[in-house]
């Protein structure tokens, strides 16, 4: 026997030294001694708090369930590896399967809920069931696999099994120093179709998508580890391609933000974009599954290869791509569901701005419809609940999914709350497996899957799963999916399938479960106020671009994707670094006004002002005046600006006193909302002293004084003149 070098453990009390000493001495002996089967307790003496010197996953099984024969055999692999400091030598894998079955979704749920080192079955020792280790250096990890009879396996009562596997240690043949565990279910008469279980899996389509203030995507190189070939959301596209009767849950701004990715990850376009092609609307039917020409990005919408890119970027585009020609194979034959753009927060729209929400259901049809895609309109929260207020906001003919926590009493498979109709989803088969490894590993998740379904078989009921939002798809699509569909007992169905023939339950609302959590949870009324002041300044934008027409669309994207339910953890608030971006850029756009102005008359009179444009690409603005009742300035029309441009023109203006008013100029756009640039003048009329006035009108009296004595005198001397002459 093996023995292992180092023991990474505080030392042990002598009573257990002792006992150890005994195992390691009589393990062979008990090994020899086993022909079928020798179980030893699956357990584990240390301590719970205390983490496993080895860890153990399962990343293979070669089958969902077992039968009641007790031919063949089950082949599991998965990794080990070293996660102390020392060398570890003669470790060996076991596997293990549970004595007693489970019989019920609710002691499923306890189980999955059990401390990793809890006893939960009997450890198989026969020689040749286990797997042996080479020599585990520190931080090694090895890729194990072993081969169990299926009549080594002493389960024969219907129901679901804990199984799973231990590494031990040489020196301790009964204590596990790693494991790894999930669930087994066991089905009678599997081959029987008419008591196969409907089984309706949901692959949400989604992921946390947040934008820079420029409109660029953030946070890209998490993006490029999931979009590349064996990241997760290109294995979730390899595994779904494979899943028989699959409906994948598609949130358009995903899809969104990978086309940007693809185009090289620019910032917001203000640019010219209407003298585009034809409306996507009217450029030919949709079909439920998309073309890869109209999921990539056209060549005059990426980069210009003039322009280089980053190397994270540049990294990014390649994934985005990968993915992208990628997608249209997946979707190919599924069913669709249309989730509100960004997947936004259902129950804090309903209380703080339902128009939002149908805000988010009108940019899903349109990007949807931009990519040729048909899908059926539905929500699927990731928690599972809505509020009453959301479930009031529900589509009447969508597809709406709510988990079965949601409810009071006997779950229904659907509900009906005043016409509005919910489809209940399980939340075991969302809870994933028992730990210590990750609930959400693909195996454990696919188990949990098919133990709850065998659970309901013969119920008459079926089982809608909608897969957790965080679970790991598989490494090897093939070897996750194949054993699924070699389960005779399950009917793999498509959401429609599995519901035929269940009729709606009338529910109440005291029936309704809304957690506190949940409310608290809630994206903020304040951060969906600062989305909708982001959503208006985007429109305000567009009004100002002369050849701009998608811009205000593209903001109101960036703008949900801040309301959304992955938005729920995030620290910083997007929305409001984006609207201070905006608004800078609408404030570039200036007036200059002289520093006073002297009218002609209070009448009226003219004064130049000049508008600057620092924008790159032409906009078409206006001009008013604030003043008061006074002082009358008359607005511009429309001004359209070259990009870097200035333009001077004259404003009109008029008094109704002597006095000195100010006049507050300011830009704004074609409907006079204002953009932010202003400028104020002080306006008063031309004015002319009294005194000057008097010597003007003194020195016009004496002129016409003066005027009337010469012209007397003439008159005099004249008639003087011609008495004289007649003597």
């Amino acid at each position: 026997m093996p023995v292992r070098q180092h023991q990474a453990r505080p030392p042990r009390p002598p009573g257990r030294v002792i006992a150890t000493l005994v195992l390691t001495l009589l393990a062979p002996l008990l090994l020899t001694l086993s022909t079928t089967t020798l179980a030893a307790p699956a357990q584990a003496v240390d301590e719970a708090e205390e983490t496993d010197p080895l860890a153990v996953s399962i990343d293979q099984l070669d089958t969902v369930s077992l039968d009641g024969r007790t031919k063949g055999r089950i082949t599991v692999s998965g990794k080990v590896r070293n996660d102390t400091e020392e060398e570890w030598s003669g470790v060996r894998v076991y596997p293990f399967i549970g004595n007693a079955p489970i019989t019920t979704s609710e002691e499923l749920a306890e189980a999955a809920a059990l401390p990793a080192d809890a006893l939960v079955g009997e450890r198989v020792v026969a020689e040749g069931a286990y797997a042996t280790i080479p020599d585990l250096a520190p931080g090694e990890t090895y890729v194990w696999s072993l081969t169990v009879p299926r009549k080594l396996l002493p389960v024969t009562e219907a129901g679901v099994y804990w199984f799973g596997v231990h590494a031990l240690g040489a020196t301790t043949p009964s204590t596990a120093d790693g494991r790894a565990r999930t669930f087994l279910p066991l089905v009678k008469e599997p081959n029987k179709k008419a008591k196969a279980e409907k089984v309706s899996l949901v692959m949400p389509l989604r992921r946390s998508v947040v934008y820079e203030a420029d409109g660029s995507v953030n946070y890209v190189p998490g993006w490029t580890r999931d979009l590349r070939a064996g990241g997760r959301l290109y294995r979730m596209l390899e595994t779904g391609a494979e899943m028989p009767d699959l409906t994948w849950a598609i949130d358009p701004a995903l899809i969104d933000a990978v086309r940007n990715l693809a185009e090289g990850n620019p910032a917001r376009n203000l640019g010219p974009t209407d003298e585009s092609g034809e409306n996507p609307e009217e450029s030919g039917s949709q079909s439920a599954s998309p073309s890869a020409s109209a999921l990539m990005p056209s060549p005059s919408a990426s980069t210009d290869a003039e322009e280089p890119i980053s190397e994270e970027a540049e990294a990014a585009q390649k994934a985005a791509k990968g993915w992208l020609s990628r997608l249209e194979k997946a979707l190919a034959g599924h069913d669709l569901l249309a989730l509100p753009y960004a997947d936004p927060d259902l129950s804090a729209l309903a209380t703080s701005d339902p128009r939002l929400l149908a805000e988010a259901r009108k940019q899903t049809t349109q990007a949807l419809a931009g990519l040729g895609i048909k899908a059926t309109s539905g929500v699927a929260p990731p928690t599972g609940y809505l509020d009453r207020a959301a479930v009031n906001l529900l589509e009447p003919g969508a597809v709406n999914l709510v988990s079965d926590k949601m409810f009071r009493g006997t779950t229904p498979v659907i509900a009906d709350l005043d016409g509005h109709q919910m489809i209940v989803t399980s939340s075991g088969a969302a809870a994933g497996g028992p730990g210590p490894n990750g609930p959400f590993d693909a195996i454990s998740v696919r188990q949990r899957v098919v133990s709850e379904a065998a659970l309901l078989r013969g119920s008459g009921k079926p089982l809608v799963a909608v897969l957790p939002d965080g679970w790991h798809p598989p490494q090897d699509a093939d070897s996750f999916v194949a054993p699924w569909k070699k389960a005779a007992w399950i009917s793999s169905s498509t959401l429609t399938e599995a519901v035929a023939g269940q009729k709606a339950t009338e529910i109440t609302v005291d029936r309704l479960r809304y957690p506190r959590r949940e409310m608290k949870a809630e994206i903020s009324a304040e951060r969906i106020k600062t989305a909708n002041e982001l959503i208006d300044a985007g429109k305000m934008l567009q009004r100002v671009l002369t050849h701009n027409d998608e811009v205000a669309s593209d903001i109101v994207n960036e703008a949900l994707t801040t309301t959304s339910y992955s938005a729920r953890r995030g620290d910083t608030d997007a929305a409001a670094d984006a609207l201070s971006y905006v608004s800078a850029q609408l404030r570039s756009i200036t007036v200059s006004v002289p520093p006073k102005v002297i009218l002609s008359s209070m009448k009226g009179g003219e004064f130049q002002v000049t508008l600057s444009n620092e924008l790159d690409e032409p906009v078409t603005v206006r001009l008013d005046a604030i003043t008061d009742e006074s002082l009358r300035v008359a607005t511009s029309e429309p001004v359209q600006l070259d990009a870097n441009s200035k333009a001077s023109f004259n404003l009109a203006a008029s008094m109704h006193d002597t006095g000195t008013h100010t006049a507050l100029i300011v830009v704004t756009d074609t409907k006079g909302n204002p953009l932010g640039g202003h400028a104020s003048v002080p306006i008063r009329p031309s004015q002319v002293s009294g005194v000057i006035w008097w010597f003007v009108g003194t020195g016009c009296a004496l002129l016409f004084a003066a005027i009337a004595v010469r012209l007397t005198r003439r008159i005099m001397k004249a008639k003087k003149a011609r008495t004289t002459g007649s003597m």
